[in-house]
């Protein structure tokens, strides 16, 4: 491997938000040349990092299965953005490729209105029912780790929010004791339809890491976490001072004499296994 190439790898890989500047400015054909080779693992940061329109319309060029693959490693709320503005074959071929728990949260996304708090919601977030003992839920927690994180939500039988039980204070609770008795009633939460301005500045992030969303009826449908909330923030900021930010990304590349691995991102593309 060149060592152009290898710093090209370097600077697509490490430096994701540069990247996404110099991709930006070479155009939509040269961006996708690049990214279509590169492992969704590397490609997914820097998609998500430029213009929602420029990067729909990288991935529109992709196959359907190296769409799925970076989907997939896109942040849910990311992923349902830019599937929004794929055209509708194109959308519903990437879906189709995608692992069925996957498919069905991004689904769940596109139903609601581009940025309100039902499209940015992370739907795999855990809710337990009420009757629940301490002990069952420890264990249902224990088999997706992944959807509990400070608080566990609690929910009637008819699926409605009822409440939330911090985490710690269900390790420490007695076996026996029922999530009804546990859990802290009415918590704050986020009607499905909020826009953006209502989720930035809800007075909950005050008190909690997520916010529960629920529908019309009280119904629990998911949670918006916090990192949503930083990554909205962030971009109400990177729009605006994304055109400085690009003009100083590419004037530091071309300071630094980096202007040649613009050339060598055209061969970029995924390691290969072996030795050679």
């Amino acid at each position: 491997m060149s060592l152009e190439r290898s710093l090209a790898e370097e600077l697509v890989r490490e430096h994701p938000e540069r990247a996404a500047g110099v991709l930006s400015r070479l155009g939509v054909e040269q961006a996708a040349h690049v990214l279509a080779k590169a492992p969704a693992s590397t490609a997914a940061p820097v998609l998500r990092r430029m213009p929602p329109q420029f990067s729909a319309a990288v991935l529109e060029s992709f196959d359907a299965a190296k769409l799925a693959s970076v989907l997939e490693a896109l942040p849910l709320d990311v992923a349902s953005r830019l599937t929004r503005r794929l055209p509708a074959e194109c959308a519903e071929a990437a879906l189709e490729k995608l692992g069925p728990r996957s498919s069905r949260a991004l689904r769940a996304l596109l139903h609601f209105r581009e940025n309100t708090a039902g499209s940015l919601m992370d739907p795999n977030v855990l809710a337990l029912p009420s009757d629940l003992t301490a002990r069952e839920a420890l264990q249902q927690i224990r088999k997706t780790p992944e959807s509990a994180r400070y608080n566990v939500y609690v929910v009637d039988s008819e699926q409605r929010l009822a409440g939330a039980v911090n985490l710690r204070e269900l390790l420490l609770a007695k076996p026996q004791s029922r999530l009804a008795d546990l859990m802290v009633r009415d918590p704050l939460r986020l009607d499905a339809h909020a826009d953006r301005s209502v989720i930035v500045t809800h007075p909950g992030w005050k008190e909690v890491h997520s916010l529960p969303v629920v529908d019309e009826g009280g119904g629990y449908l998911g949670a918006v976490r916090y990192r949503t909330l930083r990554a909205l923030e962030e971009e109400m900021q990177r729009g605006r001072t994304e055109d400085g930010d690009v003009r100083e990304s590419l004037g530091q590349l071309f300071s630094a004499g980096a202007g040649g691995l613009l050339d060598a991102l055209t061969s970029f593309g995924p390691p290969r296994s072996g030795g050679g």
